[in-house]
């Protein structure tokens, strides 16, 4: 195991605590978990970030994400919607989840189900990277996709620190 305070400290102090991650008890609820974001600005603005969700302040997953904290969150939120769970008129949700939103979510859910643990987000919101690029003979500046080699590397420097990747990682881009 390692801690955001010590893999942080590897990745000289560049994730922030964003948001922590609750059972949702309010009346008007859609799923059991809900988000409390700290920086409410940083949360919703669309753009790459990133992350890494601690359990009790130990790493279990670092991603990425090109849409944003919000929209990520949107995204393992699908996970909530899998067949097993009915609709009021005793239907199936449509669609395709996502295997890997829906072990996470599940994971995240039961847990705080049963024990009194913290979960949390901590957020690293990466430079907005251009590139010029002549696309007949007009020159624009294209805004490149960046996240993933962030991602792997910092899989890789939690991985040379532990020997092993964070116990809700499934894989990074092997391009990098």
């Amino acid at each position: 195991s390692l801690s955001i305070d010590d893999y942080n400290a590897i990745c000289g102090g560049q994730f922030k605590k964003i948001a922590s991650i609750k059972l949702d008890d309010s009346v008007k609820r859609q799923s059991t978990l809900t988000v409390e974001a700290l920086d409410k600005k940083s949360w919703s603005e669309k753009r790459e970030h990133i992350y890494i969700i601690t359990r009790n302040n130990i790493i279990m997953k670092i991603g990425g994400t090109r849409d944003g904290m919000a929209g990520r969150w949107c995204s393992y939120g699908c996970g909530y919607y899998v067949p097993q769970r009915t609709k009021k008129d005793g239907t199936c949700y449509p669609g395709k989840m996502s295997v890997t939103n829906a072990y996470l979510y599940h994971t995240i859910e039961k847990d705080l189900l049963e024990t009194d643990s913290t979960w949390d987000f901590y957020s690293w919101e990466l430079p907005i990277i251009k590139i010029p690029v002549n696309i007949l003979d007009e020159e624009i500046d294209v805004v490149a996709q960046t996240f993933h080699a962030y991602e792997s590397i910092c899989i890789k420097k939690f991985k040379q620190q532990t020997g092993f990747i964070p116990l809700l990682c499934d894989n990074s881009d092997p391009g990098y």
